[in-house]
């Protein structure tokens, strides 16, 4: 199967060295401006085409990757080509297969969205951190084991998920991902609030974050979990709430109070002798059941 792809940047530089250096056979890309296609194909030894219908013609699988919000432009330009027994496929996390491809089936073509659970941040170098990352497949059944088997020829564990679940899929990624930039974002504020530097915050809660996130995932996050909420200790969980007021960090406490109902519900749930209803009204938060 011969492999294009129509843009040349992150994403597309990433996956287009990392399938060829796994034994799939890229043809090369073709993007606008076309030096960056020119960049590409220098990168993974492959071929820049002048023009979108070349690389479709040489091609029998074209992967999209543009930013998500150009996928449905690229899509409506190159949909008048010979599209015929072709597999097109987008890597966009929050978009479906049908809402990239309008009517990809009246061109006898067949859509998918490939995604790789993983933050690509570097056009030249992610490729090497990409063995063992998680595909998600979404799109049509026709070529559904196909594409299945080109991305686990890879090496790499790989799921289909309905299109019914992109979004719950990508809101699950955007939390883990995305999210906890923003806690984490909190915590460091309020430890240079004590008098640290940003540098110096990130620093000393380095071990804490790596050895937390490692044995959550280990373990799960109910059975990870520790601290003031999980011991129902509501004397400290007061102290932080108070602190917080009277910090005028209000957002901060709303967050805190918020993800501490949350927690409140997985230790009741991991101390069935417990009673954690003085934290529930502490938090404000719902009563379980």
């Amino acid at each position: 199967m011969n492999i294009g792809f129509i843009g040349a940047g992150k994403v597309g530089c990433t996956l287009g060295r990392y399938f060829a250096e796994g034994g799939l056979h890229v043809a090369g890309y073709y993007s606008i401006p076309g030096n960056t296609s020119l960049e590409a194909a220098h990168f993974t030894n492959t071929h820049s085409f002048d023009s979108a219908e070349d690389l479709i013609k040489e091609c029998d699988c074209v992967f999209v990757t543009v930013p998500d919000g150009l996928i449905q432009d690229v899509w409506n330009d190159i949909r008048r080509f010979d599209l015929e027994d072709k597999i097109i496929c987008h890597c966009s996390g929050a978009m479906t297969a049908r809402d990239a491809f309008d009517g990809i089936g009246e061109t006898g073509a067949s859509g998918y969205s490939v995604h790789p659970l993983f933050a690509v941040s570097d056009r030249y170098s992610t490729y090497l951190e990409m063995p063992g990352v998680f595909f998600t497949i979404e799109g049509d059944a026709g070529r559904m084991d196909e594409m299945t088997g080109l991305i686990g020829s890879l090496g790499n564990p790989v799921r289909t998920i309905s299109g019914e679940d992109k979004t719950m899929y990508h809101c699950a990624a955007a939390a883990a991902s995305n999210l906890i930039c923003g806690v984490l974002d909190m915590s460091f504020d309020l430890m240079e609030r004590c008098g640290f530097s940003e540098k110096d915050a990130r620093e000393a809660m380095g071990a804490l974050i790596r050895g937390n996130v490692e044995h959550v995932l280990d373990v799960g996050t109910q059975e990870g979990l520790t601290g003031p909420v999980e011991r129902n200790d509501t004397g400290t969980v007061g102290k932080h709430l108070d602190c917080l007021e009277q910090a005028d960090a209000m957002q901060a406490k709303e967050i805190y109070r918020l993800i501490s109902c949350r927690l409140t519900d997985m230790a009741a749930n991991r101390h069935n002798d417990r009673d954690y209803s003085q934290m529930r009204q502490l938090l404000g938060g719902r009563k379980q059941g």
